[in-house]
């Protein structure tokens, strides 16, 4: 009798230890899985005063990734979580969906990159009237009832891009071109802005009025493979490749270099990038781009925060925040590649 009840014991504490095992197996593997996707434990266990979104149209990218870590930084102050929502390489859904989505939800407020995507507009006023601020990021929408706007001054950005380059362009030339990528999305936003105020700025300019041309070629948005080819195709024109390339995001900035090089380029075509990744930092600093454009993500991830958490303790906010930005060169890019 006594050893049955030894044996019934082991058995009992073998399972209990079994027990223990699992769960701290099954909890040791959920923190790396959690660690693995970005996702820090604490913050998933935190109950938050407010659910902010955050739209954007490539999660992909760098850019827009440094975005929302900074967003997110912000909003824990102001007891807020942001969802991050976007479309990637098998998304089935657009910016309007995330918007239904979040309306239905009834989320305490919706940071939007506005991609000028048809009946977006009316999402956007649909949330308002339903009492949810809209703060549109990078791309503005003006004539919605979004809050506010955080992002750069087209105009200004025109401006200081056709400085740039003045200062890149071949003084001997007689003719050069300057060829802007923008993309399909970008019609009567911020890039076409952004064109218009580069081609008056070289048309109005004495020394460049007669022999400099700027020309325009839109992209596919969110299209990698058709960005290359119509890169390619540029490279491969029986007039030869332009002699300034602005890009206006990563993808066509990767895709502008690699065909620099590819084609002997180097030195011929002066490149303007887009953001500050390892690769277009390493090429500004080695001389083979001429520079690369940085717009301040930290200052648009606080300020974002800023507008919405106004709208909803105020009822309004400034309805622009203007976004710091800088021209990256090979003089300045040790102090970008060390952050």
């Amino acid at each position: 009798m006594d050893n049955r009840k030894k044996s019934l014991l082991l058995l009992v504490l073998g399972g209990l230890s079994s027990i223990v095992f699992l769960t701290l197996l099954t909890a040791s593997f959920y923190g790396f899985v959690l660690k693995r996707i970005g996702v820090e434990h604490a913050e998933n266990t935190r109950t938050y005063r407010y659910h902010y979104v955050m739209i954007i149209n490539n999660l992909d990218s760098q850019f827009w990734n440094d975005v929302y870590q900074s967003v997110r930084k912000e909003a824990a102050l102001h007891d807020a979580y942001v969802e991050l929502k976007g479309r990637d390489q098998s998304s089935e859904y657009n910016a309007v969906d995330f918007m239904d989505m979040s309306i239905a939800a009834k989320v305490d407020g919706i940071l939007l990159e506005f991609t000028g995507e048809e009946k977006l507009e009316e999402r956007i006023n649909e949330a308002a009237a339903k009492g949810i601020p809209v703060v549109t990021i990078l791309n503005d929408a003006p004539a919605t009832d979004r809050k506010s706007y955080v992002g750069i001054n087209s105009y200004e950005l025109g401006q200081e891009y056709g400085n740039q380059i003045l200062k890149i362009i071949p003084q001997d030339s007689r003719k050069a071109r300057v060829m802007m990528l923008l993309h399909d999305n970008s019609i009567d936003s911020n890039q076409s802005q952004i064109f218009n105020q580069i081609n008056n700025r070289m048309v109005t300019s004495r020394e460049t009025a007669d022999r400099i041309k700027v020309e325009e070629i839109k992209i596919p948005s969110g299209r990698a493979f058709e960005a290359e080819e119509i890169v390619r195709n540029l490279f491969q024109n029986p007039q030869g490749p332009p002699d300034i390339i602005v890009c206006m995001d990563e993808v066509d900035t990767e895709a502008v270099y690699q065909a620099v090089i590819d084609y002997n380029s180097v030195g011929k075509t002066q490149v303007i990038g887009y953001y500050k990744s390892k690769a277009a930092l390493e090429a500004v600093r080695k001389g083979t781009m001429a520079m690369t454009l940085y717009i301040d993500t930290g200052q648009m991830g606080k300020f974002s925060v800023q507008a919405l958490t106004e709208s909803i303790h105020d009822g309004r906010t400034n309805s622009f925040y203007s976004v710091d930005l800088q021209f990256v060169t090979k003089e300045n890019t040790s102090d970008f590649m060390s952050n």
